[in-house]
């Protein structure tokens, strides 16, 4: 049995072999056949046909007293051709344009070209007609707590006469009323203070009244020290994260500007990538950030250090790479300023928060400039508040926290809102707490326990920006916002 294999294996070999012989012998015909004909360069004269036939001594009629026999012409006409031929072989020149022929049949559609970019808006259409006049609501059914609710008796008014009271106490004769309880009108201040008959009256009828000139007001909460804002409320929760852009790069920050000078500045959008570098990038709106349309590149005169900066009246608020120093540089004016904290950690690996890149954390809130730092060789956390006063452009450290209870490697960032810092727990887990705050004007510690979502596990910037009450947030390369849920406090 092997043997009748092995005898079969052997034929199918040969019979391969002349296959392929019988192959390359075909091509190699075919090329030598090519190459013989390819060597014929002359050009060879075709004879003309004479007709021999019975039409043969036909006469070609030129007028009607000349013809001629068409064999003859034709022979003159190759003659002719044959040494126009020899002289030259170049053709004359092409003839006028022919007239333009009928339309042919429409062809198949060809297929669906790519979407081109996004056109520039448009500018915004008119103002529409006003609407149908909306109807009475009915709000019978709708809840209300019960604390809310006023009691009150409708009561027609009725006229009495009014009447000094019989008090046996004497009518003090003093020119000013006594110290009472409740701040009185314009109008009864000064009765009071023109000392006249009616005042004895009036003092007995109005015991619970005094001047607003001896209330002594009590501050709870120190006024801010930028013009025309405040210091009064509590962070409650957060809402959910907005997605705005998305950068090439896994560290990095997006600001907008917290204090804008004009409305065309409160439009743009910055973006630092990395956490070390010396370019800002500039966007006129969000829509152009989120088509990558660079707007302007600043280039800083100091390289950065850390995701962590702000931006506040055109200028940027960032740590100066290799220094603990603050600078400021001026998008403008191009001028640059700097402060610094001395005996803070810069360098190396003592970074103020755990799995970040950060030594510095800089926050703007209603108040000042805040810059969250550490000291060398310490654990706890300490806050800066650098205050503005009357000019914003003078920098200066008025006050410095030192929140022994805080270990600063225990949070992953923090925020300012309203005077207190709220602090992360963690910045790589997706689901965690703001576990801690302190309240700079009160001097209080707290626990609110909101929850807070990192959707990419790695959210190495996070801002709050007083401007339009938004907390920024760079998770991954994804720039998002959280709406904060504020309670705003009695002065």
């Amino acid at each position: 049995m092997e043997e009748k294999l092995h005898y079969c294996n052997l034929a199918i070999a040969l019979l391969a072999v002349l296959a392929f012989s019988h192959i390359h012998y075909r091509i190699w015909s075919l090329e030598t056949e090519f190459k013989s004909l390819s060597h014929v360069h002359a050009r060879e004269k075709r004879d003309v046909p004479m007709s021999r036939g019975k039409n043969a001594s036909d006469t070609l009629w030129l007028t009607s007293l000349s013809s001629v026999k068409i064999g003859e012409l034709m022979h003159k006409c190759t003659e002719i051709h044959e040494y126009c031929s020899e002289q030259d072989d170049v053709r004359g020149k092409p003839g006028p344009v022919g007239p333009v022929g009928p339309p042919g049949k429409l062809g198949p559609p060809g297929p669906q070209g790519r979407r081109g970019l996004m056109g520039v808006p448009g500018h915004p259409g008119p103002i529409g007609p006003p609407g149908n006049i909306g109807k009475d609501a009915d709000c019978s059914t709708c809840p209300v707590r019960d604390e809310l609710l006023m009691e009150r008796e409708f009561k027609c008014p009725t006229i009495e006469n009014l009447e000094c009271p019989n008090n046996k106490e004497p009518i003090p004769t003093t020119p000013w009323p006594s110290v009472t309880h409740q701040p009185m009108p314009g109008l009864v201040q000064q009765i009071l203070t023109n000392y006249s008959e009616v005042e004895g009256c009036v003092k007995i009828c109005l015991k619970n009244y005094t001047l607003d000139e001896e209330i002594e007001e009590t501050i709870t909460t120190p006024v801010a020290y930028i013009q025309g804002v405040t210091a009064h409320c509590r962070l409650q929760n957060v809402g959910k994260p907005v997605f705005h852009s998305h950068s090439t790069t896994y560290y990095g920050s997006w600001m907008r500007d917290a204090y804008p000078p004009t409305g065309d500045d409160a439009r743009k959008r910055y973006v630092m990538n990395h956490f070390q570098g010396h370019e800002l990038i500039e966007f006129r709106n969000e829509a152009e950030m989120r088509r990558e349309h660079v707007g302007k590149v600043h280039r800083l005169p100091y390289i950065f250090d850390g995701t962590n900066h702000v931006i506040f009246n055109a200028s940027l608020f960032y740590q100066r790479a290799g220094y603990p120093i603050i600078a400021k540089y001026e998008f403008n004016s191009k001028q640059y300023s700097q402060f610094e904290i001395p005996g803070a950690a810069y360098r190396g690996d003592q970074y103020l928060y755990n799995n970040s890149m950060n030594y510095f954390d800089l926050a703007i809130d209603e108040n000042a400039l805040w810059v969250m730092f550490h000291y060398q060789e310490e654990h706890f956390l300490s806050v800066a508040k650098v205050s503005f006063f009357v000019d914003i452009n003078n920098l200066t450290i008025y006050e410095t926290f030192n929140l022994t209870t805080v270990n600063h490697t225990d949070v992953a960032n923090g925020i300012v809102v309203c005077g207190t810092i709220y602090l992360v727990e963690s910045a790589s887990e997706q689901s965690t707490y703001i576990s801690s705050a302190y309240d700079f004007y009160r001097n209080t510690y707290s626990q609110p326990l909101i929850k807070w979502i990192n959707l990419y596990k790695n959210a190495n910037m996070i801002s709050y920006n007083a401007y339009d009450k938004r907390i920024y947030i760079y998770d991954h390369g994804y720039m998002l916002s959280v709406p904060p849920l504020l309670h705003w406090l009695a002065k």
